[in-house]
């Protein structure tokens, strides 16, 4: 009821001096009711009153209509300072901003028409819901289930022989067309029914040009007019791209449509959500991930005078207090950067999975942001393309370090590159850094065991080498005993510093030290295994004495020629010793005990 009475509030005004109005809207013609303060004993209070246009609004007492037409037009003025009207719908009137960009348009360090090129490679980033049932989940969090083929997606060659936009088919065929991006304002982060999306702006090519709308509500009456406009544009373009949308934006739209009792819009054919890829990227690189972050350290987008989004919640809850649609002007602005900013992203992800931008471009930003895009290249289903950059990689740390130009800290992603080129049977240059990283980190308490492991299973597996392995899995005891050294020393410590968090601090240590004396244990196991190889692979001397061969099994000593004093004086005091302990019968005490067995000491 709020919502109707708001409209009728705004089509009706009152006129007339000292007076209480009451609003009614009939057809066509709003009227006025008009109650004065001292009415004469008798007076008809149901007054017939003349229709809109036919009063005389400047005679004191008398009924004066409203102008309804002359209302809506000073709030269309108003709308139109900021490029936006008015747009009629099923449920009621909303608000649209419509912006056509051409193709030529930069923005930061892209034109918008670069992502025709590219539009089609995107298929490698979009999942469909058909084919995320029955799949395995991806290990990229970002990229679930299995993905489109790039026949799934028509090319924009195929465009020639296809009707465009706007034809008689009546949607969208080239990749470029079925795209639609889109972005929302709210009036909170939550995800409950109090949270609005004020604010929904959608971007999509259309022709040779890019079209950004923006769809904005007045009160929350007219939410239900703006959701089924928004339903009719899903329909047309059915491959969402936005930023964390899967996880905030459409989950709320979705729920706007339950709350307004709107039949659910069909789920998009794909959801492309720029988060998870930029995290995959840029994660340890970038200060953060927030959109505004990326645009501006890898797109090139300054902005200027941009209103955080924030801050939009306020300044629309001041708008609704105060009428004045300028007060929305930064929202209105904000909302289109962030359209224009997806564009940007579609073609910086798009370049980087055609070819058209490679390691050699990446390189600029560190070998840490290097490595995560053969990675992710990797996870985007381009092996080859991922093994050239992680070689090139590999070959870059290791001529640095020959070189002596190396960084006096090891990077990051030294072992994880070790360790995807070992799972892609690049042994060599997995083996080089393993020596590196052992060669720059010694025996220090806080190295890593992996590469002494791993070079100790590559020479007994591989190179068949049982002295390397042997030695390496020895190293790798030395590094863990002075960790386990460093930790008892600190025991005192962490007793003396005890605080209410203890308990749990204490389940996490309990842990850590259940997976160390794992990891011990299996270490020591390789060892002993190691040991027994090495014993078996040294050949006994053909007619050699027992004592002979005992001497050989030996490393260092030389075989004695006869038993000496000291081998006499073992073996009785070893003799004596069992003799000892053997066990004798001893007399039972008295009655019909059974005979019980002691050891003698």
């Amino acid at each position: 009821m709020s919502g109707l009475r708001d409209r009728l509030n705004r089509h009706l005004k009152p006129s007339g001096v000292g007076a209480d109005t009451a609003k009614q809207s009939t057809g066509e013609d709003a009227v006025i009711r008009e109650f004065p303060e001292e009415r004469p004993e008798g007076t008809d209070l149901t007054v017939s009153l003349p229709a809109s246009g036919q009063g005389q609004p400047g005679d004191e007492g008398s009924l004066a209509p409203l102008d309804a037409s002359a209302e809506g037009d000073r709030e269309q003025e108003s709308w139109s300072k900021l490029g936006a009207e008015l747009r009629p719908g099923e449920w009621g009137d909303f608000v649209t901003r419509r912006l056509t960009y051409a193709w030529a348009h930069r923005h930061g360090y892209y034109a918008l028409g670069e992502l025709k090129a590219v539009s089609a490679s995107l298929h490698r980033l979009l999942q469909t819901r058909s084919k995320v049932k029955g799949s395995q989940a991806s290990p990229d969090k970002g990229v679930e289930g299995s993905r489109l083929q790039p026949g799934d997606l028509p090319s924009d060659q195929a465009a020639e022989t296809q009707p465009a936009c706007g034809a008689e088919s009546g949607s969208p065929r080239t990749a470029l067309e079925r795209l639609l991006f889109i972005d929302t304002e709210t009036t909170g982060l939550g995800q409950g029914a109090g949270n609005v999306p004020f604010m929904i702006g959608i971007g999509y090519f259309e022709g040779e040009h890019f079209t950004v709308e923006q769809m904005l509500i007045r009160h929350p009456g007219e939410e239900a007019s703006m959701l089924s406009y928004l339903q009719t544009r899903i329909a047309e373009r059915p491959i969402l791209i936005s930023y964390n949308g899967k996880s905030f934006d459409w989950p709320i739209v979705k729920n706007r449509f339950i709350l307004n009792r709107i039949s659910l819009p069909p789920e998009p054919e794909g959801h492309i959500d720029f988060l998870y890829p930029s995290r995959s990227l840029w994660r340890t690189t970038l200060a953060s991930c927030r959109l505004g972050q990326v645009e501006e350290d890898r797109l090139g987008v300054m902005r200027e005078d941009d209103v955080p989004g924030a801050m939009a919640p306020a300044l629309y809850f001041q708008y609704l207090a105060e009428r004045e649609p300028t007060i929305l002007e930064g929202v209105f602005r904000h909302n289109e950067w962030d359209v224009l900013t997806l564009v940007g992203l579609a073609v910086h992800f798009g370049k980087l999975l055609t070819g058209e931008s490679d390691f050699e471009d990446v390189r600029l930003f560190g070998r840490e942001e290097w490595f995560r895009y053969g990675r992710w290249m990797d996870r985007c289903g381009l092996k080859e393309a991922a093994m050239l950059t992680m070689e090139a990689l590999a070959s870059e740390l290791l001529a640095a370090e020959y070189a002596g130009e190396s960084d006096s800290e090891l990077p990051d992603c030294l072992l994880p590159l070790a360790r995807y080129l070992k799972k892609n049977g690049c042994y060599e240059p997995a083996c080089d850094l393993w020596k590196l990283y052992i060669g720059r980190m010694g025996l220090s308490r806080i190295a890593s065991l992996e590469p002494y492991i791993e070079l100790s299973m590559y020479g007994e597996h591989k190179l068949k080498d049982v002295d390397m392995a042997l030695r390496y899995a020895k190293e790798a005891q030395d590094v863990l005993w002075r960790r386990r050294s460093l930790e008892r020393r600190g025991t005192g410590k962490r007793m003396m510093l005890a605080t209410a968090a203890q308990s749990s601090e204490d389940e996490r240590e309990r842990e850590a030290e259940v997976e160390a004396d794992t990891e011990e244990s299996l270490l020591l196991k390789r060892i002993e295994r190691l040991e027994r190889k090495k014993l078996k692979s040294r050949k006994p001397i053909v007619g050699a004495t027992d004592d002979h061969r005992m001497g050989n099994r030996l490393e260092g000593a030389a075989p004695a020629e006869g038993p000496g004093p000291d081998a006499y004086l073992a073996v009785s005091a070893k003799a004596g010793k069992s003799q000892a302990r053997r066990p004798v019968k001893r007399k039972p005490s008295g009655g019909d005990q059974p005979p019980q067995q002691g050891w003698l000491f």
